[in-house]
């Protein structure tokens, strides 16, 4: 029998042949992240860390074979990452189809162009100097993952909070006939469960934002054997955490020939638990819409069904449940099976760590299928209060719990032989009502309750769960990329608001130190930290028309887990006193008196980390 299916040959890759549905299906979903974490944006990665490699090792002047490069020359050996294109790319697989190593086709194609540079050729061996190949991947890598969060997987999460924000504060107010184990329980509102949602994802958010993404360059063992040998008295320890540093990463000084992966676990443990919030979210909004408390809004020229035309089907909560599945399987199975290499390495972990992409595809389809979903929901008003009109019976809690304030026996085991498993109209619950022995004031007060008044403070937690901001992040950033945009924020506050003088708050530790940024959406730079490395946090500063919704928190929360990441034991900071209350909140007690530093009261305040 002839195969009716066409011959590889026949089948150039496309949308529709891919193999995989991100490159298929869904690749409208996962543009943003192509450039990143696909085969091209390794090579990419790659090709930046060895052209920066060099500039650094150019930037030495223990290294005085290789002399240092002007501004325009710098820009020129840029210029070959900056403007690296899919013929580039092609290039280098080119090579390595004759050098069998991806990483050596990498170097080789870094030579090239930098031969070609104006009096460079005599200098190019400085190229992958003392390096492994692990030098250059685990970096490329660290930057790939640095880039997706920060310029596609945290705005999706930010924009995905925010819809759901936006549903929870409009229907704040809107009563609830609440399910636990599925059956009519004690009334909410809309608002505040769709609020607790926000709250969580939030803080998911949060956690994934503040791992730490680790880079080392520190030769085949980790012990600059190489180096040392070349360059006996540089202080090589030193370059390598720079050079780290300066690619905005936490340098790992202890590795071995790979860098342990453990930050990439933690990175991917984030994810799926932002992930999992998510199938938590997905499932119940599901369970709504088939109670009739959404609806899935109709789209003109769509179908819900082959057979059954007067569907609306709520697939994009389910096609967001089913990418959740797949991508945290991944997750889960690369968080384990990096953080574990045989001896000094071994070579597992490099064709893992190419689902890289994979993982966080899945990730990012089921987060715009769910932010598709939100978009097309609308709550049914009639459906909401005619459940809460056949339900009654859930004032039964009240009801107890008013005759125990009374004083009568048993309420509980009254109220249970008449409610138990039973359905309670308006006219039994006031009959209810009149047959018992209440002080009239509390049995005038149980008659006006309704189910749907019966909500407690849920209106009040919407609001407050749902009220901060979803429009900035924090990252943690290196001074030599961001020091504009860091100063940009210090200045409007400290020098031009607080009138502190300019070469007091230029005080030149800012290179020694790891710094946080925070942007809003639209509008850039907001707020700004520090962490000095014997412990001590500052320069933290939020702009004056942006000190809403919780910024200066989340600067300080970051630069905690900075902390706490690199193994200190304690920290430390100087408060200015009208804004001791934040520090308080977070466990930092007032050290000593009072006292004046740049015209301003001030107050030490410590924070025992162990």
């Amino acid at each position: 029998m002839t195969s009716s299916i066409p011959s590889s040959t026949a089948t150039p890759l496309s949308s529709l042949t891919a193999v995989s549905p991100l490159d298929g299906r869904y690749r409208g979903r996962v543009e943003a992240l192509a450039p990143l974490v696909s085969e091209f944006g390794l090579i990419r990665f790659r090709v930046m860390v060895e052209i920066e490699w060099f500039l650094h090792l150019a930037a030495t002047p223990e290294i005085g074979e290789l002399p240092s490069l002007e501004a325009g020359r710098r820009d020129a050996c840029r210029s070959v990452y900056r403007d690296f294109t899919v013929a580039d790319a092609e290039r280098i697989r080119g090579i390595e189809a004759r050098t069998n190593h991806d990483v050596k086709a990498v170097e080789y194609f870094v030579k090239e162009r930098l031969a070609a540079l104006d009096g460079l050729a005599p200098h190019v061996e400085f190229v992958h100097f003392a390096c492994t190949s692990e030098d250059i991947s685990n970096l490329a890598y660290a930057l790939m993952l640095l880039e997706a969060r920060r310029e596609v997987l945290l705005p999706a999460m930010s924009a995905l909070v925010a819809d759901i924000r936006r549903l929870a504060l409009a229907n704040a107010g809107v009563p609830m006939l609440a399910r636990t184990h599925g059956q009519p329980a004690s009334p909410t509102t809309v608002g505040k469960e769709l609020g607790v949602f926000v709250t969580r994802l939030r803080r998911q958010l949060h956690a994934f934002e503040a791992v730490s993404v680790m880079g080392k360059a520190n030769g085949a063992v980790g012990n600059y054997n190489a180096h040392l040998a070349a360059f006996p008295d540089v202080d090589w320890a030193s370059v390598s955490a720079d050079f780290v540093h300066g690619l905005g990463l936490r340098h790992n000084a202890y590795t071995t020939q790979i860098e342990p992966h453990d930050y990439i676990a933690e990175y991917f443990d984030a994810l799926a638990r932002f992930n999992q919030v998510l199938l938590d979210f997905d499932r119940d909004v599901w369970g709504y819409i088939s109670l009739g408390y959404f609806r899935s809004r109709r789209v003109a020229g769509e179908t819900g069904s082959s057979t059954m035309p007067h569907k609306v089907n709520p697939i994009d909560f389910e096609n967001s449940e089913g990418n959740i599945g797949i991508a945290n399987a991944l997750l889960s199975h690369l968080g384990g099976k990096l953080s574990v290499s045989r001896w000094q390495r071994d070579l597992s972990d490099s064709t893992a760590l190419r689902c890289v992409g994979t993982c966080l595809g899945h990730s990012l389809v089921a987060m715009v299928a769910a932010a598709r979903g939100i978009d097309r929901l609308e709550v049914d008003p009639h459906a909401l209060e005619d459940d809460l009109a056949e339900s009654w019976e859930v004032l039964a809690e009240a009801v107890q719990t008013v005759m125990r304030r009374a004083g009568m026996d048993e309420p509980y085991e009254r109220l249970k032989e008449l409610t138990r498993g039973e359905r309670l109209d308006q006219a039994g619950y006031l009959a209810l009502i009149d047959a018992l022995d209440l002080p009239e004031a509390m049995r005038d007060s149980l008659r006006a309750l309704t189910p749907a008044r019966y909500t407690g403070i849920a209106r009040g937690l919407a609001e407050q769960l749902a009220g901060e901001r979803d429009d900035v992040s924090v990252e943690t950033v290196a001074w030599r990329s961001h020091a504009d945009a860091l100063m940009a924020v210090r200045t409007a506050v400290f020098i031009e608001e607080q009138d502190i003088p300019e070469d007091l708050e230029r005080d030149g530790r800012d290179e020694e130190a790891l710094h946080f940024l925070a942007t809003a959406s639209g509008r850039g730079p907001v707020g700004a930290g520090r962490l000095l490395p014997d412990g001590q946090i500052g320069r933290l500063a939020v702009l004056a028309e942006e000190r809403r919704g919780g910024i200066g928190r989340r600067l300080l929360d970051a630069a905690l887990a900075s902390a706490r990441a690199r193994g200190d034991r304690a920290v430390w900071l100087n408060a200015q006193l009208d804004a001791r209350g934040l520090y308080e909140a977070a466990g930092f007690e007032a050290v000593g008196e009072p006292f004046l530093e740049a015209g301003i009261r001030h107050v030490r305040m410590e924070l025992d980390l162990s």
